[in-house]
Formats: C-alpha cells, structure tokens, sequence
C-alpha cells in the first residue's frame, strides 16, 4: 500500500492510502484517540461493515493500521504502542542479543517453565476445571512475559507477572488472567507472547535456545505488524514461527 500524510490540524492526522487494489482511501487519525475508531472515508466499497464481504473488511482494516503507521512513523506523534512499532520490537531484540547469559536466565527463567509446563502454569494461576469461566478443561493459549529496556537497548526491568490467555478447544473465545503491568514512563516495554510448548525437542539448550526462541517470536511480531497492514515484511523478518496471535491477515496462508 501507499501511504501520505496530508495535513494536520486541531488534533487530527490526515492520511491518503491508496489499497492493493488502487483504490483510494482518507483517514482522519485523533492523536488523543489511541483506539482504532478513526473517521474513514473512501467511495470503493459498501460504507456498512455487514454489507461488506470478507475480503473487503480486511482490506479495509489493513488500510487503517497502515495509516496509523504513516502517522506514528512520520510525525511526532506516538500513534501506536511499542509492541506494534517494529522499531522498538528490534531495540528489544538488541537487548535481548547483549544482556549476559547469567542475567538472561535469572530473568526468564520463570517464563521458560511455565511454558514448558503448562500444567504445573494452570494450577499456579487458578486456570482449572470449575475456577474457570466455561465448562470442561481449560487450555493455555498463550502466555505473555514483557521486559523493559532503557535508552542503551539495555534490559532494566522484567515485569514480575505474566499475563496469560486462555481457552478450550471447542470454543473460539479467549479469557486472560495474571497482571497486565507496564513499564516505567522512561524505558520502553517489549512483550514476547508465545504459546506453550507441545515437546521440548530433545537438542534444545537452556538458556541459550531459549533466547533464541523469544528473539524469534518479536522478529515473527515485526512479519506480522507488515501482514496486518497489508505489507509484504522486510526480508529480515520473513521467517517461520509464531508472532502476533491475531492480526488482519488470513493466518493460515502462511
């Protein structure tokens, strides 16, 4: 897609996308709103999202988060939060690629049990048959774990808490407990988010894999902001492996 700023005024971000299709589209973008109910205008397809078919709603969705981009990237403004800015995805894969070994595992040592046990997780966390919101057996979906890193691309900080989604196989969906805590105002907040692991494969090493497996998860997050906006990823980060849990993008052609 091609994306323009347009002009500013009184709090509002004007961005012109024109869509895969060559259709043209203006998106009034509220820099107090950090939501995605933007004003969208185009004349291509039905203005009612129902009268819309699959494909259309898509697109549509795509050409709003590639606008939000323009304008988080090409103006002052903070428009989108750290875990959908590639660029501060890849401060957090530099942090992660320096910090010392021993302190990498003093860190994340937790988070790595909890995923290769999800059993021993569920218990920790009240996620059991009858604690929980439906009927039947819950499952781990996926568990989150954010860190913080200063100017430097250091890691100052490893949120003490996860933040963990949860489901059951029959149903689509998802219910989340644990503490969704954040980063001090002057460090920036990156997020691995991964599901449990169903085998540890007997060669993987602990922790150097294991630092491997969460820089692999924020490089399939950076794939993954480009697909949700309708982008083709920067070679770098066109990689197999999990990353963003739902985006504007049909996950099953990749």
């Amino acid at each position: 897609m091609k994306a323009e700023i347009i002009g500013i005024r009184n709090g509002i971000i004007g961005v012109k996308v024109v869509d895969p299709r060559g259709n043209l589209h203006l998106v009034e973008i509220d820099i107090e709103e950090k939501g995605t109910n933007h004003t969208h205008a185009q004349e291509s397809y039905p203005l009612d999202p129902k009268n819309q078919t699959e494909e259309q709603q898509s697109i549509m969705n795509q050409v709003e988060a590639r606008a939000r981009f323009e304008a988080h990237t090409q103006t002052s403004y903070d428009i989108l939060l750290s875990d959908w800015d590639p660029r501060q995805l890849r401060r957090g894969i530099d942090a992660l690629e320096k910090m010392p070994l021993d302190q990498f595992d003093d860190a994340f040592r937790e988070y790595y049990h909890a995923l290769i046990n999800p059993e021993r997780t569920k218990q920790e966390y009240g996620i059991t048959e009858g604690a929980v919101e439906f009927e039947g057996e819950p499952r781990i979906a996926l568990v989150m774990k954010g860190f913080c890193i200063n100017d430097k691309n250091e890691v100052v900080d490893v949120l003490p808490d996860m933040y963990i989604y949860y489901s059951k196989e029959d149903i689509e969906e998802t219910y989340t407990t644990g503490t969704p805590a954040s980063c001090s105002e002057d460090t920036t907040q990156v997020t691995p988010m991964v599901p449990p692991f169903v085998e540890v494969p007997e060669d993987f090493v602990y922790p150097e894999d294991f630092r491997g497996f969460l820089i692999n998860n924020l490089i399939c997050q950076i794939r993954d902001i480009y697909r949700n906006m309708g982008e083709t990823p920067p070679k770098q980060y066109d990689i197999e492996g999990y990353g963003k849990p739902k985006g504007n993008f049909d996950r099953d052609e990749y």
